[in-house]
């Protein structure tokens, strides 16, 4: 990062106030946002009661999330900085449409927990908070999870699916006991896939043992080959320090190590990335900018170009208006690259889909035991996930190559283009999973009080991950996270545990279950084609929105030059001196400016 980025961006918008160009202000200013907090998404996770909540509030440094013995998290929680504390619930309504409805951090328990929200019948999709935060000044955010119900079941894979997407993840998991085989193999999936990977062992305030579950711990993963950051925190400790205002109080709680480790792992990386960004920004406008008072500069020192050089400047402005307009050659290029896009990453995900039923309905014909069924749904979940994760990351690899492309052909035709800015989808997609029965409401009833791990993940897995927005685009975990198969094949699952000594029912389960798992199949393929769909269109509006802005910015700055152009030449001696020191200080502002933000001399 340029040592003067921030005073670079200052002195930017300075300039460009005093030129009137508010377009290029905002950009400026949208530069300088980015560099101060750029948006840096953390999730937590890991199983039922493991402290995560507390985490997140020890972290926060106030009681935010819900967290009592008797509550259990059970939709999805954003936790964001705001100067003003907001809250903001996203649900859907009777119609299945989406709103989002205001409420009090008083009222959270009643959206957010089990308790208030019991197999989350509200049908709350995430709720976002915002909360000032020394922490979260930064850009952090943090994603307080609901309870995992058991990282062998189909929510690991809806997590991981995410966390290429993710900046970093901290896996909870409290000092009771030593990681389960799970756990471990979750983290050693998720070191490939997310860059920065931590494990908390928490509630060490309660077990006087906890350094040798740490040790224990240690030596799981060291055997995994598993080689990530642990610390040991006490939430409680963190929030009596910080009521107290005792500093070696906090200190016994661990949290600074937490903090110190989030900070140099994951947001440093995140501000170093929008810092490159900004800077490019800022070089991109200064030498804009710098084009024209050049020009102007010219001509004041030259009158006698005035006429030659107005010709070419209103040439340029017609060129610019023909490649705005919607048959320019690459407004044509990007919709036929989308399109193409489009086809491809759908035709890609039909056939992965298509391999995935094809697999498990061999698989179907050869069960013959419960635990056989639990793995056919693991399997199954893990399949889609894996191939919804692909078809996502696909369209943003498409993006950044349809934005280069597009930015070398208007390059080729001796347009001076910025350098294109990143940015990140939103979009949201509906919720696949209704609960089905395999076998009758009573017999059903009965399998769900076999206690079997997979129900009752149904009810409180890890709910619509693929809802965050702006800052997660794939729809993935909002297509696999509700455990689509569940309370479908879990029931079949129960059924057979039940009625191991009714073989004849075994037949009539398995087709029931072949029968479900097709009607996924279809479910998945319609709603991520919707929404694969949703994205691509948004991608279109934006690369077209965003190269739009790009030329009007240039031509723009033609038009300015020449009105400018045509009032120097109305001026006096005198005030033609004085424009040209005006000039000649501008000039040398944003050569300034470039080499701060990282540019060679101008």
């Amino acid at each position: 990062m340029p040592e003067g980025l921030d005073e670079a961006v200052v002195q930017l918008v300075r300039v460009l106030r005093g030129l009137g160009r508010d377009d290029l202000e905002n950009r400026a200013t949208a530069a300088g946002a980015r560099l101060k907090r750029p948006a840096t998404i953390v999730c937590v996770v890991g199983e039922f009661k493991q402290g995560k909540s507390s985490l997140v509030n020890g972290l926060l440094g106030q009681q935010i999330c819900p967290v009592d013995d008797d509550l259990a998290t059970s939709a999805l929680t954003l936790v964001r900085h705001g100067d003003v504390p907001q809250v903001t619930v996203r649900r859907r309504d009777d119609r299945g449409a989406t709103v989002a409805e205001k409420v009090t951090i008083e009222d959270l328990r009643g959206w957010v927990s089990e308790q208030g929200n019991p197999g989350n019948h509200k049908q709350v999709q995430r709720v976002e908070i915002a909360v000032a935060s020394a922490v979260l000044r930064q850009g952090l955010v943090l994603v307080d999870s609901p309870g995992m119900g058991g990282l062998g079941a189909g929510h690991a894979a809806a997590t991981l699916s995410f966390l290429p997407f993710a900046d970093g993840l901290v896996l909870v998991s409290d000092a009771s006991a030593e990681l389960s085989a799970p756990e471990v193999e979750f983290l050693r999936r998720a070191t490939e896939l997310c860059p920065t990977v931590l494990f908390a062992l928490t509630k060490i305030d309660l077990y006087p043992e906890w350094r040798r579950i740490l040790n224990l711990n240690r030596a799981h993963l060291a055997v995994r080959g598993v080689d990530i950051p642990i610390v040991a925190v006490s939430s409680a400790l963190r929030l009596e320090a910080l009521a107290r205002r005792d500093r070696d109080l906090n200190e016994a709680s661990r949290f600074p190590e937490l903090i110190r480790m989030l900070a140099d792992d994951v947001v440093t990386p995140a501000k170093e990335h929008a810092a490159e960004r900004s800077a490019a920004d800022v070089r991109s406008i200064a030498a804009l900018v710098r084009t024209g008072l050049e020009e102007e500069r010219a001509l004041l020192a030259d009158p006698s170009r005035m006429k030659h050089s107005l010709a070419q400047l209103e040439e340029a402005n017609t060129r610019l208006e023909h490649l705005r307009g919607p048959g320019a050659r690459w407004s044509v290029l990007v919709g036929d690259r989308v399109a193409d896009l489009s086809n491809e990453v759908n035709f890609r995900f039909r056939g992965g889909i298509r391999t995935v039923q094809r697999t498990l309905d061999e698989q179907v014909e050869e069960m013959k035991t419960p635990t056989e069924w639990d793995e056919m749904a693991r399997t199954l979940q893990t399949l889609v996930a894996d191939h919804v994760t692909q078809a996502f990351a696909a369209v943003e690899k498409g993006r950044t190559a349809i934005r280069e492309e597009v930015a070398g052909l208007l390059q080729v035709e001796y347009l001076n283009m910025p350098s294109p800015r990143g940015s990140s989808p939103s979009f949201d997609a509906a919720e696949l999973w209704r609960d089905k029965d395999l076998v009758s409401e009573k017999a059903g009833r009965r399998a769900l009080q076999t206690g079997l791990t997979g129900v009752r993940g149904a009810q409180s897995g890890v709910m619509m991950f693929g809802m965050m927005g702006g800052f997660l685009p794939a729809a993935a975990a909002t297509l696999i996270a509700s455990n689509p198969v569940l309370l479908g094949a879990g029931a079949v699952f129960g059924g057979l545990q039940l009625a191991e000594d009714r073989k004849r029912k075994v037949a009539q389960l398995r087709q029931t279950a072949r029968q479900q798992v097709r009607q996924f199949v279809d479910d998945v393929q319609f709603e991520v084609g919707n929404a694969i769909g949703e994205l691509v269109r948004q991608l279109q509006r934006d690369l077209r929105d965003e190269f739009t802005d790009r030329l009007a910015e240039l031509q723009r700055t033609y038009a300015e030059t020449a009105r400018r152009a045509q009032d120097d030449a109305k001026r006096t001696q005198d005030e033609v001196q004085r424009r040209l020191a005006e000039t000649d200080e501008a000039l040398v502002s944003l050569t300034r400016i470039s080499q701060l933000a990282g540019g060679g001399p101008a």
